[in-house]
């Protein structure tokens, strides 16, 4: 039986998010936080034995981080307590629960996590009468949004049993993430990432990053742990069809008409050559696909949109660059960056607008046999300018989008969707339509523009 905590070099992409959190304004920019609300009464007796039995499942949830020497170790006990929280606040007016519940997310999503202490994961459960919702807090840095995802289809798992009155039995191994950071460096020590270095090296040589001209400028570039607010935008029901209709037609995806509908809007907002961010699970195998860690890598997209292409051309661009991302996506972003040269470095200082199909996650979850509901995310800071994630679910496209509100104001956020939208509809009828036709109100610029000091 293994008593002593596994120590093993922490990933590329985990340094270079601790590296980070060293100078961020706000640590909780890497926080993810689902707020779920539930339809049922959750028995927390149950639920607090469940958390304890995935955090017993799972190496990222139990991992710590220890610097010496210049390096990062990832430590992995073979153990750790934890307990969920049960929070009760005393409204007196039933109208004020809403505001409550998202005043108590808020905080608890603020509240720091100490890498070199652990763990990196909590849960509570907040009842105001009978409403009730449950809050679950992870670090970026251990797990993402997939990777969330599973963590919470076991905890269901476990908590049906418990209630049952059964000892939580899953049908399969934990897969570990420790053979997962292994196989990593692996691939790195021998050289299977050449190729693709080579292809990024080619594919981003003379970039320009592309971002939404700001309301307001603040006299520095934006930066990671900016100020920012998330906000939500329903795709109208026309936008729907008319982007299914468009993938249909050229047998692309969901999110490569996504993309184009963006990169239309941007185009016609100012700027020509773009450079977008996307957002990739990055989980090739089943084995990643069962893995709760850090596996989402974000990779760039080029793309010179002249007024003269319909918007079916720039959809079947945009289809065939990711396909051809999602062959070289493996490669970590930090990885990509170091091996540029400085010409190309120098104008990469960070992505400042990111694209994220969110797929099924967040989708049909359930605590047992009660329903989840996911609501807004808490978020007070900002990863880019930008950055859009959205759900295709059965009841329509919806997204979520987190923007640094130093420089953008709501209005712009949503005002950009709208175009988007817009974009869409026009797909369902006029996909031969040339995207100098089209109008927009968004105003798009190149990111050098703001890079001055």
């Amino acid at each position: 039986m293994i008593t002593r905590p596994l120590v093993i070099p922490a990933t590329v992409q985990q340094v270079a998010r601790w590296h980070t959190l060293q100078s961020v304004r706000d640590s909780s920019v890497h926080h993810i936080t689902w707020r779920l609300e539930c339809a049922g009464h959750v028995d927390f007796d149950a639920l607090d034995a469940a958390w304890q039995t995935v955090v017993n499942r799972h190496e990222s949830l139990r991992s710590r981080f220890v610097a010496r020497d210049g390096e990062l170790d990832l430590v992995i006990p073979p153990a750790v307590d934890v307990t969920a929280r049960l929070i009760e606040p005393v409204v007196l007016d039933v109208d004020q629960a809403a505001q409550e519940f998202q005043r108590v997310a808020a905080e608890l999503h603020a509240q720091e996590f100490h890498l070199e202490v652990g763990p990196m994961a909590r849960l509570a459960l907040v009842r105001i009468g009978a409403q009730e919702e449950l809050i679950l807090t992870v670090h970026h840095i251990v797990v993402d949004g997939w990777g969330t995802m599973v963590l919470l289809n076991d905890l269901s798992a476990a908590y049906a049993s418990l209630v049952r009155g059964e000892k939580p039995v899953f049908t399969n191994d934990a897969v570990s993430f420790h053979s997962y950071a292994e196989k990593l460096r692996s691939e790195a020590e021998q050289g299977r990432w050449r190729r693709s270095l080579d292809h990024w090296r080619t594919t981003l040589d003379g970039i320009v990053v592309t971002t939404v001209a700001y309301d307001r400028e603040i006299g520095r570039p934006t930066t990671v742990g900016d100020p920012g607010k998330t906000v939500r935008y329903r795709f109208t029901a026309q936008a729907d069809l008319g982007g299914a209709a468009l993938a249909q037609e050229l047998g692309a995806t969901q999110f490569s008409v996504m993309l184009a509908a963006w990169q239309i809007v941007l185009a016609r907002g100012g700027e020509r050559e773009l450079t977008i961010g996307v957002s990739s699970m990055n989980r090739n195998t089943r084995s990643e696909q069962a893995l709760v860690g850090f596996l989402s890598n974000v990779c760039l997209v080029r793309a010179a949109v002249d007024d003269q292409a319909s918007i079916g051309e720039v959809a079947t661009a945009a289809r065939d660059a990711t396909w051809n991302l999602l062959s070289h996506q493996g490669v970590p972003l930090p990885v990509v960056h170091a091996a540029l040269p400085e010409a190309t470095r120098s104008r990469l200082t960070n992505v400042k607008l990111i694209l994220n199909c969110l797929g099924s996650i967040g989708q049909d979850m359930t605590l047992g046999d009660i329903g989840l509901t996911m609501l807004q995310a808490p978020n007070r800071a900002s990863r880019s300018d930008m950055i859009v994630s959205y759900w295709d679910g059965s009841d329509g496209i919806l997204a979520e989008i987190e923007y640094n509100t130093e420089v953008y104001e709501e209005e712009t956020v949503l005002r950009m969707m709208r175009d988007m939208d817009d974009v869409l509809v026009m797909a369902a009828t006029d996909m031969d339509r040339p995207v100098g036709g089209v109008r927009v109100r968004t105003r798009s610029a190149s990111a050098a523009r703001y890079q001055r000091t």
